[in-house]
Formats: C-alpha cells, sequence, structure tokens
C-alpha cells in the first residue's frame, strides 16, 4: 500500500498518510487506528486539569498477552504500566483449568507482576459459581476431559454434591457395559438423580459421554436407568422429550462437543436440543461477571473517592468472542463499553469481510502495548481522534469518545 508524509504545520513530517481518501469501511477503521496509534505523545492537558472519569480494560489472556508458551511484546510492560497509574483492569478469557486463585498467581509469575487478586481472573467455567445457588447440594454431572480437575474447580466454586461420567459408568455396569473395566466398578446406588450436568470442555470419551448425556434427557427426572414416559408424545411439547424434569445443560465454553450432542439428539429423537446454555465469551454472562468484577476492583483501588469509570475498553482477538462481547454487552451495560482488536493472535487481514457490524472493533491495533495507548488517548478531548486519525465515517461505530 503507498503512503505519503503528512507534513505537520512547522514544516516536518508527521506521519503517514494514504495517497487517496479511504474508500471502503474496513479501510476507514483501519486508517483512522494506524493515524491515532502513530501519535508519539499523548496530547498535553494543564496541570490542574483532572479527568472527570478513568478507563478500564478487560484482557483477553491468549493471543493479546500471551503466545502458546511466551508473553507476548509489550505485554508486561503494558500491565506493569496501568498498576503503575492505578488503572483499573481484569482478565477475561476461555481458558478453563484455573480457578482465579490459580490464575491470578499465574498471571504474576509469567508477566512479573504482584498485586494480582483472584477478583480479576475471569474464566469461561466462572460463570458456573453463578449456579451454586441453585444447585449448592443437588447432585451434578461433571463432563470434561480431566475429570479430577473437573471436580476439584466444581467444589472450588461451591458445589457440595457431583459425578463424574466414570464413576456413573462403575456404578451401574449393565447399563453401561464395556465403558468401565471391573476392576473399576463401584458399588450401585438406587435412584441416582442428576439435576444438572455441567461442560467443563471437550470430554475424553465424546462417544460414550454423549450417550450417557442423552440417557439421562430421556430419563424420568434425571434419574439414572429410567426412562420417561413422557418421551415421544405428540399431544406434548416438543414430542415429550425434555418435558419431564431432565437435567439441563450448561457448558463452560463453545465447544465442538455440542454440535456433537445436538446432532446425536437430534438422530435419537427427530427434536432440537432444549435446556442448554453456553457461557463464555461473547456469553453475556460472563462480560457481565467481567464488569461487576472490575467495578469492584476499581473501588478496592481508589476507595470512596473512585472516578467514575468513563469507559471499559475490551482488548483481545478474536472477533466472534472478544469483539462481539463486548459490542453485545454494550448495548445493555450500565457503562460503555468499546473493544479494540489487535493482530497478535486469531485475526488475520480480511477477517472483517463480510461479518455483521457487531463483530466489528471500534480499533484495530498491531499489540496490546499499541492498543492501551490508543485508548488512553481517547480520554483526552472528546474527539481527539478527529484530530489525530481524520473524519471517517461516523456512522459505523459511535464517535463518542
Amino acid at each position: 500500500m503507498k503512503y505519503a508524509l503528512a507534513t505537520s504545520l512547522n514544516g516536518e513530517d508527521k506521519y503517514p498518510r494514504t495517497l487517496h481518501e479511504p474508500k471502503y469501511t474496513v479501510e476507514k477503521l483501519i486508517y483512522r487506528s494506524l493515524d491515532c496509534s502513530l501519535q508519539v505523545s499523548f496530547p498535553r492537558r494543564k496541570t490542574n486539569e483532572v479527568p472527570k472519569t478513568t478507563p478500564a480494560f478487560v484482557f483477553d489472556i491468549d493471543g493479546v498477552l500471551y503466545d502458546k508458551w511466551c508473553c507476548l511484546p509489550g505485554a508486561s510492560r503494558t500491565l506493569k504500566y496501568l498498576q503503575e497509574k492505578n488503572i483499573p483492569f481484569v482478565f477475561l478469557t476461555n481458558r478453563w483449568s484455573e480457578t482465579a486463585t490459580e490464575g491470578a498467581t499465574w498471571i504474576q509469575d509469567t508477566f512479573d507482576l504482584t498485586g494480582i487478586d483472584p477478583t480479576q481472573y475471569i474464566s469461561g467455567p466462572s460463570a458456573f459459581a453463578t449456579l451454586v445457588p441453585r444447585f449448592t447440594d443437588e447432585l451434578v454431572l461433571l463432563v470434561g476431559m480431566d475429570a479430577e480437575r473437573t471436580k476439584f474447580v466444581a467444589e472450588y466454586f461451591g458445589f457440595n454434591n457431583v459425578i463424574t461420567p466414570d464413576e456413573i459408568y462403575a456404578m451401574y455396569p449393565n447399563h453401561y457395559s464395556g465403558f468401565v473395566p471391573p476392576k473399576c466398578r463401584l458399588p450401585t446406588v438406587g435412584g441416582t438423580q442428576i439435576k444438572a450436568i455441567l461442560v467443563f470442555d471437550e470430554p475424553k470419551k465424546p462417544e460414550q459421554d454423549k450417550n450417557l448425556i442423552t440417557d439421562l434427557l430421556l430419563s424420568e427426572k434425571g434419574v439414572v436407568g429410567t426412562v420417561s414416559a413422557e418421551n415421544g408424545k405428540g399431544c406434548v411439547p416438543n414430542g415429550g422429550y425434555q418435558q419431564d424434569e431432565q437435567p439441563g445443560i450448561w457448558f463452560a465454553v463453545p465447544l465442538a462437543f455440542r454440535k456433537v450432542l445436538r446432532q446425536h439428539w437430534f438422530e435419537r429423537t427427530g427434536h432440537h436440543l432444549l435446556n442448554t446454555t453456553t457461557f463464555g465469551k461473547p456469553s453475556d454472562v460472563n462480560f457481565r461477571m467481567a464488569e461487576t468484577q472490575l467495578v469492584e476492583w476499581h473501588h478496592k483501588l481508589h476507595g470512596a473517592e473512585a472516578p467514575k469509570i468513563g469507559t471499559i475498553w475490551m482488548i483481545g482477538d478474536n472477533i466472534e468472542a472478544d469483539i462481539l462481547g463486548a459490542n453485545i454487552q454494550n448495548i445493555h451495560a450500565v457503562y460503555s463499553w468499546k473493544s479494540m482488536l489487535v493482530g497478535t493472535g486469531l485475526y488475520r487481514p480480511g477477517m472483517l469481510n463480510g461479518r455483521s457490524r457487531a463483530c466489528w472493533p471500534t480499533f484495530f491495533s498491531t499489540g496490546v502495548w499499541e492498543a492501551v495507548q490508543l485508548a488512553l488517548r481517547q480520554i483526552y478531548g472528546v474527539h481527539w481522534w478527529q484530530k489525530g486519525g481524520g473524519d471517517w465515517d461516523a456512522g459505523v461505530f459511535d464517535s463518542q469518545s
């Protein structure tokens, strides 16, 4: 792409501009982000001028701060900078294996930080905690790759009565012959009633587990080994399926296993699967948790004199998780949400083509440090970006900063 150098008032080269005016909306988004990013310093404000609001940040982890086995450039610097300035931030990830306490410790160790609080770490399964008041002492089936780990995390949230698929197979060998070795069999417990099914990640035994879940959805009130008399009744909604107090299913994050289970259920019953909920990004439940815990952390930092949060910036690399979730949250949230798409993770040029406007970010940036600096500049002057980034199609995004 061809660039020409724009000239500042004193005649010096200031920053590159394209030789032609942006024609397409994606082009305008990139140019606006690029021009703003190339401003070297913050616009100066008077020493006695105090911002009435403060920005706040929500960070995805993988692809934004971390890449497989190492920190991404600028990640540690960015987080330390925000801590130094007492600007609140939290982490919102679809990782699942860490508890909030473990996640906060991992963040500190990985990015050489101190003072990271567990309330700053929100994972996909964190939303399971919202189900605890409803199922505290009820029997809950946990599905995932690592049975012991799922039990540990579920009990951390506050579920007191949990069971795994392998334990059910071992308790009911007559129903699930071949699913478990004889030496692992457990005493059969009559009337085992499952009240909820929590799927943490892709199951270790998807073929077996999809059959178990299907059996429970065909059962009478979720009791293992039973079959509901309502199944197949044409006079009952949904053909009588899932109309007899069978357990609901909650997925920690969007999983491929969801599609497998839905297809298997349709093949068995000819009806669509009901009573399923998917947490994790872009779920509004997880974004609401992030907003709530971000505000709580902000008040911990600043106490009663805490300035009002003006804008919450979601910085992510996934259009359909980070950006979409932030844009949806902005519609219903108490606070204004804006989004920043970074190019260090999943995003590749062209991915926005043909996408719904709901998947479009407010800005695009090359990395997390640049993204945070660009976001912080928006608090200086209501329309500062128009001075630095040029006038663009304000009809696409909200131009209020």
